[in-house]
């Protein structure tokens, strides 16, 4: 299990990110003397990576003005959850706080912010269930952006999840009980105390990004091992697990057979969470 407080965390500068970024990302970012200039309003805090399959999360932070170099696409799947500010993607549109997309590979874009934003951002990599590939951008003229340039087929383009393009307030939240029965045994998660609201799922996997809300007085009755990967990112209030407090800023991840503490939370919180399947767990 992985525990991250990013509020304690420096922010990493832009240009050691290109520094450490695929060669089939770094070298495709644009004309190389303007590179430097543009990512010096870049900054990151990296939530994790797994370099084999170069799947990636980070919480990221724009500088006011700052744009990319040029149009591109991804072989991968891309995310974003805006927490503050604003993200503008050609061909899509513009994203404010709460502001979420899933975009499926090859679709042509650009990002840029007039006064800067504070978002998540997640690469899927290499996955055959969301039919994604390892991380790249590669460079196409701006009059492509918004179109998908590696599937003719508009439907098979849309991969698994769809282009999901959300506000997420205007999400409805879900009983934490009728959740539930899309899902594994959740029997000792506390589902009566808890809300979803879905943002992007497979359901031929089960693998979904969701926000969970957590009731004041909320209380899992032990330590549980997951079906699934699962990562967390706290966006609001705090929730207790063993000896760690997890409060905003936070980031946990676990891989389905390790064993997680009880979840509590006094006070109630709310969480944007990635599973990587159904999810159920089992007494640990």
């Amino acid at each position: 299990m992985e525990i991250k407080h990013t509020g304690d965390l420096p922010w990493e500068n832009g240009l050691d990110v290109v520094d450490s970024m695929t060669p089939e990302f770094r070298d495709h970012l644009g004309p190389i003397e303007k590179v430097r200039e543009s990512y010096t309003k870049y900054k990151q805090k990296r939530l994790f990576h797994n370099p084999e399959t170069t799947f990636r999360g980070d919480l990221i932070h724009l500088e006011a003005g700052y744009a990319d170099l040029t149009d591109a696409y991804h072989d991968t799947c891309e995310e974003s959850f805006v927490l503050t500010g604003d993200s503008t993607l050609t061909g899509d549109g513009t994203y404010h706080d709460r502001g979420y997309f899933w975009r499926p590979p090859g679709i042509v874009h650009s990002a840029s912010t007039v006064n800067g934003h504070v978002s998540l951002l997640f690469l899927e990599g290499k996955s055959e269930g969301d039919l994604s590939d390892y991380a790249s951008r590669r460079i196409r003229p701006v009059e492509e952006a918004g179109q998908c340039v590696t599937e003719p087929d508009w439907d098979k383009a849309m991969g698994t999840r769809g282009w999901v393009r959300l506000q997420v307030d205007n999400v409805p939240w879900i009983r934490g009980t009728d959740w539930a029965r899309t899902q594994g045994d959740t029997s000792l998660l506390d589902v009566e105390h808890l809300s979803v609201k879905v943002l992007s799922h497979n359901y031929a996997t089960g693998a979904q990004s969701i926000l969970i809300r957590l009731d004041p007085g909320y209380r899992q009755s032990g330590p549980v091992t997951l079906d699934s990967w699962m990562g967390v990112f706290v966006t609001s209030g705090s929730i207790t697990m063993g000896d760690e407090t997890l409060r905003e800023g936070s980031w946990f991840s676990a891989e389905g057979d390790e064993v997680r503490p009880a979840w509590e939370s006094a006070d109630g919180a709310e969480m944007f969470a990635k599973i990587s399947g159904f999810l159920g767990a089992s007494a640990a």
